[in-house]
C-alpha cells in the first residue's frame, strides 16, 4: 500500500501503478531470496519487539520455522510451525524432533527427497540425453534415484545402501530393463535383488540413469563416469583439465583399432594427461559392463569387457563389484562425511565454507556413531550449531 500510494500520482490508471508495484515487489531481494535481520537491526527495534530467546547470531523462531520448511517441503512454514515459532518453543529439541517427524510425513516431503536427489546427483543432466527413445525407460530412469531415497528415509536406513544394497527400486519397465521378472505396474517399489540371474544392480551407482546420462550416446564414457563418482559420491572433485590437452585423434588406424579401454590408457600415459587421468580414469573403467542406456553386457564388438582398473593407490578394481567392495571397506567415512556436507549445504541452502569444516566434521562423527541413517541425519542436521546459525 505505502508503494501503490507513492506511484499512483505518476501514472495514469490504477492497472499502471498496480504493475509497477507488483515488478517492484517480484524484483525484491526479499522476494527472491530467503533474508535474515543482522544483528544490527534487532538492535534498532525497540524492547518489546525483540525476540525472548533469541541469542547473538543464532535465528530467530521464525526464521527457524523458515528455514526447516524450505529444508523440507521446499515451501513456507504452515500454521503449526508458525505458531510454535510466535511462542518462542520452537528451537527445544524436545518440540522440534516430532515437528521434523510430522512434516517428513506430509506428502509435500515428496519435494524434498526430489529436489535433494536432483540436486546431489545432477540429475539435470538427463534431460539432455538423447539417446534414450523410450519414453517410459527414460521417465523410470528419472525417478528410480528419487525413489531408492524415498523408500531408505521412509525405512530410516543406511546411507551405505546408496553404494549397494540387496534390493532394487524399481517399476515395471525398469525391471524389463534390468531383466527382473514379476514386476508389474508403473509405480515404484522395493523388489530383492535375488532373482536366479544375477542383475548386477543395488545402490544408485548402477541405476540405469545415472549410466545413461555419464555416457557419450553410443558408449560408455569412462571419464564422465569417474569424475561423477569423485564429485557426487565422494566429495573429492578432481582438478581441471590443463588447457592444452591433446585430443584422441581417432583418424589413426592404430588408435581405432583399441580397444576404449586401450585408448583411455594411451592418453592417459602423455605428459600432460597423466596427473588428472591417473585419478579419474580407474574410477570410470570399472563401470565398462555398462553401455550408453545402462545396461549390462560382457561383450564390446565380440571381445571380452575388461573392466578391470588400478586406483591412484596402486588399489585394484575388479569391475563395479570390486568398486562397491572398495568403498564399502575403505571408504565409508569419506562417503559418510560427503552425505553430511551435501545434506547440510541443501538445507541451509548456500555452499558451505572453510568455517562450517567443523560442524561438519563433527556431524559425520555423530553420524556414523549413531548407525549412517537417513532420517537421523535430518535430526542431526535441524538440531546442529549449522542449522540455527546466522
Amino acid at each position: 500500500m505505502e508503494l501503490f500510494s507513492k506511484y499512483r500520482p505518476d501514472f495514469d490508471t490504477f492497472e499502471g501503478a498496480m504493475l509497477e508495484v507488483l515488478a517492484t515487489v517480484l524484483a525484491s531481494p526479499e522476494f527472491l531470496y530467503l533474508t535474515q535481520r543482522s544483528s544490527a537491526d534487532d538492535a534498532q527495534k525497540p524492547d518489546a519487539q525483540k525476540p525472548a530467546t533469541q541469542s547473538a547470531g543464532k535465528v530467530s523462531d521464525q526464521e527457524l520455522a523458515t528455514r526447516l520448511s524450505f529444508f523440507l517441503w521446499s515451501s513456507l512454514p504452515d500454521q503449526e510451525l508458525l505458531e510454535l515459532a510466535r511462542k518462542g518453543t520452537l528451537n527445544d529439541p524436545a518440540i522440534l524432533n516430532p515437528q521434523v517427524d510430522r512434516m517428513l510425513a506430509d506428502p509435500r516431503a515428496v519435494r524434498f527427497s526430489q529436489h535433494f536427489v536432483e540436486q546431489w546427483l545432477g540429475l539435470e543432466s538427463l534431460e539432455n540425453v538423447t539417446h534414450v527413445k523410450d519414453a517410459a525407460l527414460r521417465a523410470a530412469m528419472q525417478q528410480e534415484p528419487i525413489a531408492f531415497f524415498r523408500e531408505t528415509l521412509r525405512s530410516n536406513g543406511s546411507v551405505m545402501d546408496f553404494l549397494h544394497s540387496d534390493y532394487v527400486v524399481v517399476n515395471e519397465r525398469l525391471a524389463q530393463h534390468y531383466g527382473i521378472p514379476g514386476v508389474f505396474g508403473p509405480h515404484f517399489r522395493q523388489v530383492p535383488n535375488a532373482a536366479p540371474a544375477p542383475t548386477h544392480r543395488g545402490g544408485i551407482l548402477t541405476a540405469a540413469g545415472i549410466l545413461a546420462m555419464n555416457s557419450d550416446g553410443t558408449d560408455s564414457h569412462p571419464l564422465k563416469r569417474g569424475v561423477w563418482l569423485l564429485e557426487r559420491v565422494l566429495q573429492d572433485r578432481p582438478p581441471p583439465p590443463p588447457a592444452d590437452v591433446p585430443k584422441v585423434d581417432l583418424t589413426d588406424p592404430r588408435i581405432l583399432e583399441m580397444t576404449l579401454k586401450e585408448r583411455i590408457a594411451d592418453h592417459r600415459n602423455k605428459p600432460s594427461c597423466i596427473s588428472c587421468h591417473s585419478r579419474i580414469d580407474p574410477w570410470g573403467i570399472a563401470f565398462e559392463n555398462y553401455d550408453a542406456l545402462g545396461a549390462w553386457r560382457t561383450n564390446i564388438k565380440n571381445k571380452p569387457v575388461d573392466a578391470t582398473s588400478v586406483l591412484f593407490n596402486k588399489q585394484e578394481l575388479a569391475g563395479v563389484e570390486g568398486l562397491k567392495r572398495h568403498l564399502l571397506a575403505d571408504r565409508q567415512d569419506q562417503f559418510a562425511r560427503a552425505m553430511v556436507h551435501k545434506m547440510s549445504a541443501y538445507a541451509l541452502g548456500r555452499p558451505l565454507t572453510f568455517s562450517d569444516h567443523a560442524d561438519v566434521d563433527r556431524l559425520t562423527v555423530q553420524f556414523r556413531r549413531q548407525g549412517d541413517q537417513l532420517a537421523d541425519l535430518i535430526h542431526l542436521i535441524v538440531n546442529s550449531n549449522l542449522f540455527h546459525s546466522k
